[in-house]
């Protein structure tokens, strides 16, 4: 019997590589998709993923990689752009990469997976949003732009794909995941409060296996100690 399929766009990370591994684990033939293919295999390692390197801000790109793929039926939109400065120090490069990464590439690969999963009558399409998704803070106006415009497009889908059997989420990670970008990045940061990867994955499974009686749009997660500010 074939497995089902799911595709993981930008399958790097903490949140992407703990995705691809609750999957597997529920019998999905996992398809991880990133720019960099050698560091994608190098995040994941020996998973039993399939790896893809594609360019998700490119039209082509998507549609050639992912237009053979006619059998999806989970889709996760993980991948995103962090630009994080002053307005005098936010380009307009900064800008444009942040709502190209955050919300054009989502657009592209829903275009793509939505007419398989349409032709079915089901299908799962899931899209990773932060705290700037509802909300901008003092130094993220290119990246909060961006998640508004990811989030946006989530809600448009869900109205018009929900009624013709595609479930359409959003999830709202308010707060750092724990991991090595993460660390890297943000060397303060402490475990204790940050989301773990692991945890994030699982509540990404709950709402896959969702019954159609009874969809979420739209689920927020943060650690414990997170001010809701």
């Amino acid at each position: 019997m074939t497995r089902a399929r799911a595709l993981i766009a930008g399958g790097g990370g903490a949140v992407g590589v703990a995705l691809g591994r609750e999957l597997r684990a529920r019998g999905y033939q996992v398809v991880s998709a990133a720019r960099d293919r050698a560091g994608l295999e190098a995040e994941l390692g020996a998973t039993g993923c399939e790896l893809l390197e594609v360019e998700l801000t490119s039209e082509e790109s998507v549609r050639e990689r992912f237009g053979p793929l006619e059998d999806v039926e989970v889709f996760v939109y993980n991948a995103g752009r962090i630009e994080l400065a002053p307005l005098a120090e936010t380009t307009a490069a900064m800008f444009l990469a942040s709502l190209q990464v955050n919300a054009l590439g989502a657009f592209h690969c829903a275009r793509v997976v939505a007419s398989s999963m349409l032709a079915r009558g089901r299908g799962t399409m899931i899209f990773m949003g932060a705290t700037a998704s509802v909300r901008g803070g003092a130094r993220t106006s290119a990246f909060a732009a961006g998640k508004h415009a990811l989030r946006g497009l989530a809600a448009s889908l869900a109205k018009e794909l929900g009624p013709q059997g595609v479930h359409v989420a959003h999830l709202v990670l308010d707060g750092k995941v724990w991991g090595e970008r993460t660390r890297q990045r943000f060397p303060d940061a402490r475990r204790d409060a940050c989301l773990e990867a692991d945890a994030v994955a699982r509540t990404v499974i709950g709402l896959i296996e969702q019954p159609r009686s009874a969809w979420t749009f739209e689920l927020d997660l943060r650690p414990f100690t997170e001010r809701w500010s």
